[in-house]
Order: structure tokens, then C-alpha cells, then sequence
């Protein structure tokens, strides 16, 4: 009886396993079979080991298209017009044949070549104003082009020597530096006195003729000893001072007599000392004529 139901068991285990593996694999064939799957992951668009790829955008450049040499492509200052072979012929030569087309540079460029050939219309068309020709006022002041000339030429050292050939700012600085003078001159007239005016003049002439006038050790030397000399002769126990300690002294005292000599040499000097000064009146008049009238009469003995 035993055998019988362990055979039986054994046998309904068996069926239930089988039945159980059956199911599993129709599972799984459902699983492989179903297209739409939520938890797989599709990797068909992965390259492994690579990098990447970028999407390569071609940004295709457009040509600009070459105007006729005819074409007008600016106006000078006096409106004439600037046409583009001139321009073509500026940068064939500047670049010595290397481009020959405005069209093909760039737009910062093709002005600066409008802007040199209006520079160089400019300097061979250009026309100075005459040296009478006022180009400023400062207070009234009249500047003429000669002054503005001379001045510049002297401050480029002969480089530049026409006022009108400056730019605007260069102008006005020009005029701007010969303003100072007007000015001072102005400030001096109305708040320094005459005196005040030839002490200053005094001083300028003294500091001008100090700087061109030398003075040697021998002349000084020889002050010195005259000095001396005559203090010894005044009074024989006089103590006189070393030649070294009136240095600046004796120095100061040969370029004032030395200046003094200078301003009297070549100076005219005429005295009167008699006053022969004849009054013209109405009356001497009315005599000189009546006298003109009288006939010549012979000298009587």
C-alpha cells in the first residue's frame, strides 16, 4: 500500500513540474516575441569606444560682386566725385600689384583708402591763405598768418611752415600757444606800474648781458689790487680782506662796468649850453612884413 501512494506522488509531482516549466517558457518566448518592450533599453544608435559624431553646419560665403570702374564710391570736400578706379589704382600700387579690386577688401579697409585718397586730393589741390590773412583774434587781437607761420616754423624746426596745412586741433593749439603772450602782456599793462615795468626791464637787460658777458680771474685780480691800493693809501693800517672771500664781489662789480661800457660806447651825446630859443608871435609876424615893404634906402655917412 505504501509503494502505491509513494508512486503516486512521485508521479503528480512529476505532472506539476512539468506543467510549471511549460509555463515558464511560454513566458519567456512572449517576452522575446513582444516588440514594444518597457524594460529594454534600445542601443542601436550607440557606437562603443568612439566619439560622437558633431554635425558639420558649411556656412557657404558669399561673394561680393566687383563694381564698374565708374562707379562712385565717395565725394571730395569740394563735391567732386570719387570714382573707384581711382581707388582700384591707389591699392594696385600700394599693395605693388598685389590686389587690384576695392570690392575684394573688407569694409574697414575700403574706407581707409577712401580716406588717403581724399587726404592726398586735399594736399595737391590745396590753396594757403596770403600772410596778411587774419586767422585768429584773442581779445580783439588780430593774428595774421605770418605771425602763426613764423612761429610754427620755428617750433618743427623748418619741418612745417604753413599754418593752413594744420589740422583743426593743430590749429587751435597753435593759436591757444600764441595767446599767452597777448595775454601777459595784457595782465602786465593793466596792473603793473611804470616803475614797476622798467625795474623789470632793468632786471631782464641785467640778467641778458650777465649771461653773454665773461669775466676773467685776471680781470678781477687786477680790481682787487686797485681796490687795495687805494683803501692802503687812504689808511695804511687798513686791514684789507683775502681775494678769495670778494670772489662774487669783485666778480659783480667787473660785469657792471663792463655792461656800463657796452651801453655808453656807441652813444651820441650833444650839450647845449646856451638857451637861443626865439618866440614866434603874432606881432613879430605883422612886423616882419611891414619891414618887408620898406624901400632900400642908401647908407648915409
Amino acid at each position: 500500500m505504501k509503494k502505491i501512494l509513494c508512486t503516486l506522488g512521485l508521479a503528480s509531482a512529476l505532472l506539476v513540474s512539468s506543467v510549471s516549466a511549460d509555463a515558464l517558457k511560454n513566458s519567456l518566448n512572449n517576452i522575446l516575441n513582444q516588440k514594444d518592450s518597457s524594460g529594454m533599453v534600445n542601443l542601436n544608435g550607440v557606437s562603443v569606444g568612439t566619439k560622437p559624431k558633431r554635425k558639420v553646419v558649411k556656412q557657404v560665403r558669399k561673394v561680393r560682386k566687383s563694381r564698374p570702374g565708374s562707379a562712385i564710391i565717395g565725394r571730395y570736400n569740394d563735391g567732386k566725385v570719387v570714382r573707384k578706379k581711382e581707388a582700384d589704382k591707389y591699392i594696385k600700387k600700394a599693395t605693388k600689384g598685389k590686389i587690384k579690386d576695392l570690392d575684394l577688401l573688407p569694409k574697414k579697409q575700403r574706407l581707409m583708402v577712401l580716406k588717403d585718397l581724399k587726404r592726398m586730393y586735399e594736399i595737391k589741390h590745396f590753396k594757403s591763405r596770403p600772410a596778411k590773412a587774419v586767422v585768429a583774434t584773442v581779445n580783439g587781437h588780430a593774428i595774421h598768418k605770418k605771425e602763426a607761420d613764423i612761429y610754427l616754423k620755428s617750433v618743427t624746426g623748418g619741418k612745417v611752415k604753413d599754418f593752413d596745412r594744420l589740422d583743426k586741433k593743430q590749429r587751435l593749439v597753435l593759436i591757444q600757444d600764441l595767446a599767452r603772450p597777448i595775454m601777459l602782456r595784457e595782465a602786465v599793462e593793466s596792473n603793473v606800474t611804470e616803475v614797476e615795468k622798467e625795474a623789470i626791464f632793468k632786471q631782464m637787460w641785467l640778467e641778458k648781458q650777465r649771461a653773454t658777458i665773461e669775466v676773467s680771474n685776471d680781470e678781477m685780480l687786477a680790481l682787487y689790487e686797485a681796490k687795495k691800493e687805494k683803501a692802503l693809501a687812504a689808511n695804511p693800517q687798513a686791514k684789507i680782506p683775502p681775494y678769495i672771500s670778494l670772489g662774487d664781489n669783485l666778480k659783480n662789480e667787473v660785469l657792471e662796468q663792463k655792461m656800463m661800457g657796452n651801453l655808453m660806447k656807441d652813444v651820441n651825446i650833444t650839450v647845449n649850453y646856451e638857451t637861443n630859443e626865439t618866440v614866434q608871435t603874432n606881432d613879430s609876424n605883422e612886423s616882419s612884413v611891414k619891414l618887408d615893404k620898406i624901400p632900400d634906402t642908401k647908407e648915409t655917412e
